[in-house]
């Protein structure tokens, strides 16, 4: 089975691993895409990261292309698979490939009526997938596409994995349409592009991209973290959208944590340290440099005296009843992905991809 529309353009972006830069490589690229096609499409046929959304799984990608470019599709269509963690298990007792082939394959075919292009994105590195018959060059198939490979900065590395992954599309007869290196060191670009323009001639692939790295869009927001940890907000609602640049466990004391506390910490501490609160409060009335937020641990609600003075600011406060080692381990390991509401990173993609990105080679042999 494969999907039914012969005649719109599209493309299937796909990466070594998980975090590679898939999502933004799909962001820059629809950027790019909407200054040449009136009408573009998107679609995440296989999704792992969902939100609910009137009674279905929605990945949270095509929610972030639809808010972000104004996709006109239904929802339903752009993510016609959500994978829960017991899926897997529940396709394994009873398999049922023809009815998920079919599903994406009329998802798609809904996507692209009357579109002028549509990108597909993938899920994770190519066989991402395969344990239910639908890794990402199986997914590619169907959809008829070609497929670009995002991988991440270096050179022999990433040239490794970017064969691997070929493999898997070649085994699907799925051609690699071009490659992008994401996440370069800037003082690397030259030397990057240099070498692996040439080791990718040598199996047969052009080199897109090399996109440089943006630290700013791996900053976390407060939002980020709220959805992370178990947590209650205490204050600064309107500010749950604040960057954290750096995170800052509060062991110390109140003087030393003023060398510390700086603008866009995160600050983890018990919520009994009413010292170390009371001085990120006193910062925040006296310098427009105010932390990020605070995230008080132990389930210790703050006194009232010292919620009273914290409410007389805009700092987001959140109150964990987790200890701090936890929370701090949490925030640590969470993946940040960019977020609807997040239009300066969303434009910021942009503008790196406008700039790097040689969409002629990629229209030539689409």
């Amino acid at each position: 089975m494969k999907c039914s529309n012969l005649t719109t353009p599209r493309i299937y972006v796909a990466a070594t691993r998980q975090n590679d830069g898939k999502t933004t490589a799909s962001i820059g690229l629809m950027g790019i895409l909407s200054s040449k096609f009136n009408r573009l499409g998107f679609i995440k046929p296989v999704g792992q990261r969902y939100v609910e959304i009137e009674g279905h799984r929605i990945d949270a990608d095509a929610v972030l292309m639809r808010e972000a470019y104004s996709c006109k599709n239904e929802l339903s269509d752009m993510s016609p698979l959500a994978v829960d963690r017991k899926f897997t298990r529940r396709y394994i007792d009873k398999p049922t490939p023809e009815i998920l082939e079919k599903n994406i394959c009329n998802a798609f075919d809904n996507v692209a009526e009357n579109k002028d292009m549509v990108l597909i994105e993938g899920t994770g590195h190519a066989g991402v997938g395969a344990v239910f018959d639908l890794d990402n060059g199986r997914v590619a198939a169907l959809c008829r596409a070609s497929a670009i490979i995002v991988a991440c900065g270096g050179i022999g590395k990433p040239f490794d994995e970017i064969s691997l992954n070929k493999a898997v599309f070649d085994r699907h007869k799925v051609r690699v349409a071009g490659v992008i290196i994401n996440k370069v060191r800037p003082d690397k670009i030259d030397q990057v592009t240099s070498y692996m323009q040439r080791a990718l001639e040598r199996i047969g692939l052009p080199l897109l991209a090399v996109i440089p790295q943006r630290p700013q869009l791996l900053w976390p927001t407060i939002r980020h973290v709220f959805d992370t940890i178990e947590c209650e907000l205490l204050n600064g609602e309107d500010h749950i959208n604040n960057k954290i640049h750096e995170i800052i466990i509060g062991a110390m004391t109140p003087h030393h944590a003023l060398h510390y506390f700086k603008k866009g910490s995160l600050v983890i501490t018990p919520g009994d340290r009413d010292d170390l609160v009371l001085t990120a409060v006193s910062l925040a009335s006296t310098t427009s440099d105010n932390i990020a937020g605070l995230v008080l641990t132990g389930g210790v609600h703050p006194r009232k005296s010292v919620l009273r003075v914290i409410r007389k600011t805009n700092i987001p406060v959140l109150l964990s009843k987790s200890d701090t080692y936890n929370v701090a381990s949490k925030i640590h390991d969470m993946m940040v992905k960019i977020k609807p509401e997040e239009t300066d990173k969303i434009k910021m993609v942009q503008q790196v991809y406008n700039k790097h990105f040689d969409i002629d080679k990629l229209l030539e042999v689409l």
